[in-house]
């Protein structure tokens, strides 16, 4: 075929050897890939401001859990994360703080709710 046969195929006017139902088949065909070939905007429209918010919430969720797994404790609220209280009236003396054990760490609550762990 020489140069100004695939221009005339390329613009369309050129004679087709195909029926007319065998055409329109092939031109549904390609519609419904370019329809399944969806862009951000799409999505999001389809879904709309609820199933945005329902996402948006399992991403946050999801965040979550994953930083309950890297950093499961929190300094304990009582003693501050030192593990032991100073007496009131003698401020040298010392205890065990009752709430962490002296450990100076307690479990976050997501921790405590999720993972079933004290």
């Amino acid at each position: 075929m020489n140069l100004a046969h695939h221009f005339a195929v390329v613009l369309g006017t050129a004679p087709t050897p195909q029926p007319d139902h065998v055409t329109a088949a092939g031109q549904a065909a390609s519609q419904a890939t370019d329809s399944n070939t969806g862009t951000a905007a799409d999505v999001l429209t389809a879904i709309g401001p609820t199933g945005m918010l329902v996402l948006l919430l399992m991403a946050a969720f999801a965040l979550y859990v994953v930083s309950l797994s890297l950093h499961p404790n929190a300094k304990c609220g009582r003693c501050k994360g030192a593990g032991r209280h100073h007496g009131s009236i003698f401020s040298y003396a010392q205890r065990p703080c009752s709430s962490c054990k002296g450990r100076g760490i307690q479990p976050r609550l997501g921790r405590k709710l999720f993972f079933k762990q004290q």
